[in-house]
């Protein structure tokens, strides 16, 4: 028993470690954002922050595509510069790309729990 246990331990070691990586690279990556787009995606993860917990529409099986267009529809409404249909589906693009990573992280870390 003890031996599952610690191998257990030091697979979610291994996990956390990857997890940090994995993260390094993605704010690495966003830092080669255009500006703009980088305003935005903060805008897109303070929203997210907000369904990150359980239950949240954001982690259910299935997620609602018009949860995910309100969000987008909300941030876009708090920019000056509108009527750019472009900039809309960009904000809709990274509100759904935010939902797969957090989703992934949500399923990667209950699989140890």
């Amino acid at each position: 028993m003890d031996d599952i246990i610690n191998q257990r331990l030091s697979v979610m070691k291994l996990q956390m470690v990857d997890e940090r990586e994995l993260e390094a690279d993605r704010e690495y990556l966003m830092q080669m954002y255009p500006a703009k787009a980088r305003l935005i995606m903060v805008m897109v993860e303070d929203e997210c922050d907000k369904l990150e917990f359980e239950g949240s529409p954001m982690l259910v099986p299935y997620p609602d595509k018009e949860t995910m267009l309100g969000i987008a529809r909300r941030i876009y409404d708090k920019i000056s510069y509108k009527n750019d249909t472009d900039l809309l589906h960009l904000i809709e693009v990274l509100v759904c790309n935010e939902y797969q990573v957090r989703r992934s992280r949500y399923k990667r870390r209950r699989h140890f729990f």
